[in-house]
């Protein structure tokens, strides 16, 4: 028996009834790779069951304390039933895109039981006219709590379920098996539970005071300086869009297929640029397109939320729990011309880094586990409430874009081709829609949830999405290549006079704060990063 961090225990805490907080996984697997019979139903399941001991979370369950004055507690299921976690569903004919969309949509937008170990795999059969997919594949689709695990833990758990095509044809599992001790059958209970809450509430403060005290004297800096920024750029946060809306208890979902070659060029256009900044400006192109196209672009930016990673090195555990800190980037929806919106991309993403490496992403991420569970209630009502800042008096964003990296070399499953990996987000009100790019194999997959309500028609944003992607990669060819040079040096000859003025009022508070910061910031650019 184990208990959950308070990062984990917020994603119990932010559940509703028509939004709970958990994730899919979707792998869509060609057969013709298969040698011999094709695949059934109870193959897949017997193969999932021989991998069941890649994570404890397979085989737990979570039990909450009284009142919820505690952390919740990881606990062996006694009642597990492999044919309980694993279904089977099948597409009617024609077996197309849409109809797929649409059952995976339904599936997710229903809750996991938490009364059981809290994950669903679905196999799904009859993907029979999907373009770009072989006839006769098969999807599986996994669906775990938010409060088992994050992208990265994610990502380790399918590369669990999988093997390469190692010497001579043999398939190799692409993780060594683990040796687990047998689990101790131990009884939940109740009065010993309210006697650890005491102990949860003084030693979760106890815990928080190192992280706490690192981080403060850095926010505050960071604080003061960003404080200063947002005085000369008159930035009040997010705009306000449809994205900030509440959301209906159904879901819509789709996906757009790219060449990571093509994305990895774009990239290329601007120096220091990555891979997720060529992503992001992609993204702010399409949200760009859709939003003019209902007459609702605000004049500023959009703005992402984004989840990164802060485990440390490989010894920390990776196929469980939340090791995640946010960060803020902007979108460019506000600039017409894709490069100019991955120039200001890269520099926001860049500045963005700077502050998270200055704080300390490892030490918010160590407050958010620390946090007393008496409090967690509460911080969960609120971030509903205010729909994780996507609502509220002050918008902070609009959407959010979370990326799961994943290999570049084939996957199977009992011989199976792994041809298609995506994704589906947990929505919250307020926080209506998510992108969830994924790469695999020299391909990126972009996919997005939203509600109905939200996002009537996600067809539509999938095509913004690809001309988004068009327009930018025609600027990698020699037409393209020819127009970007003569926009970075028309850009770098412009007159500073043509810059856009600060106001006297503002300049003068704004200096006053550089002063204050001036004062304060001896010993933090000379740090070394804390991630």
């Amino acid at each position: 028996m184990s208990k959950l961090n308070g990062l984990d225990a917020m994603f119990l805490n932010v559940d509703r009834p028509h939004a709970a907080s958990h994730c899919t996984m979707i792998y869509i697997y060609d057969q013709s790779t298969v040698k011999g019979q094709r695949l059934g139903f109870r193959d897949v399941v017997r193969h999932i069951e021989s991998r069941l001991d890649a994570s404890p979370t397979f085989r737990r369950k979570i039990v909450q304390v009284p009142f919820g004055l505690g952390y919740p507690y990881w606990v062996e299921d006694d009642l597990f039933d492999i044919d309980f976690h694993v279904r089977h569903f099948a597409l009617p004919k024609p077996g197309d895109w849409r109809q797929f969309c649409i059952l995976v949509s339904r599936i997710h937008a229903r809750a996991v039981d938490l009364s059981r170990a809290p994950w669903e795999m679905y196999v799904i059969e009859g993907l029979d006219n999907v373009e770009g997919i072989p006839k006769g594949s098969f999807a599986i689709l996994t669906k775990t709590h938010h409060a088992a695990t994050d992208g990265t833990a994610a990502a380790e758990l399918t590369w669990a379920l999988h093997d390469l095509a190692g010497a001579r044809g043999k398939s190799v599992p692409v993780t060594a098996a683990r040796k687990t001790a047998e689990a101790k059958r131990t009884r939940f209970r109740y009065m010993d539970a309210v006697t650890r809450m005491l102990t949860d509430n003084v030693s979760a403060s106890v815990r928080m005071a190192v992280p706490l005290a690192r981080v403060l004297p850095k926010l505050a800096t960071t604080g003061v300086r960003s404080f200063a920024r947002s005085l000369l750029a008159g930035d009040g946060g997010a705009p306000r869009t449809r994205f900030n809306a509440d959301v209906s208890a159904r879901r819509v979902w789709d996906s757009v297929t790219l060449d990571l070659a093509d994305i990895k060029r774009i990239k290329n256009l601007v120096p220091g640029a990555t891979v997720n900044d060529a992503v992001l400006a992609l993204i702010g192109g399409g949200l760009r397109r859709y939003l003019v196209a209902k007459d609702e672009l605000p004049a500023k930016s959009l703005v992402s939320l984004a989840p990164v990673n802060t485990r440390q090195d490989s010894s920390e555990n990776q196929t469980a729990g939340n090791t995640v800190s946010m960060l803020r980037f902007p979108l460019g929806t506000n600039l017409d011309d894709p490069l100019e919106r991955l120039q200001a991309i890269q520099a926001a993403t860049s500045e963005s880094k700077t502050v998270q490496q200055a704080i300390g992403a490892r030490e918010l991420t160590d407050l958010q586990k620390f946090t007393p569970p008496a409090t967690l209630g509460l911080a969960g009502r609120l971030a509903t409430a205010t729909g994780m800042g996507g609502k509220g008096p002050v918008v902070l964003h609009n959407c959010m874009v979370t990326n799961v990296p994943g290999p570049n070399v084939p996957l199977y499953m009992l011989g199976a081709k792994l041809v298609h990996w995506g994704g589906v987000g947990p929505l919250v009100d307020g926080l209506s829609l998510i992108f969830n790019p994924t790469s695999y194999c020299g391909k990126l997959f972009i996919s997005m949830t939203s509600a109905p309500n939200v996002l009537p028609d996600p067809e539509f944003l999938s095509r913004c999405l690809n001309e988004s992607f068009e327009e930018m990669r025609k600027l990698t060819g020699a037409e393209g290549e020819k127009t970007v040079v003569e926009k970075v040096e028309a850009k770098a000859t412009k007159p500073r006079a043509a810059a856009k003025k600060v106001p006297a009022a503002k300049r003068a508070r704004a200096a006053k704060v550089t002063e204050a910061v001036a004062a304060e910031q001896s010993g933090l650019d000379g740090e070394a990063p804390a991630v």
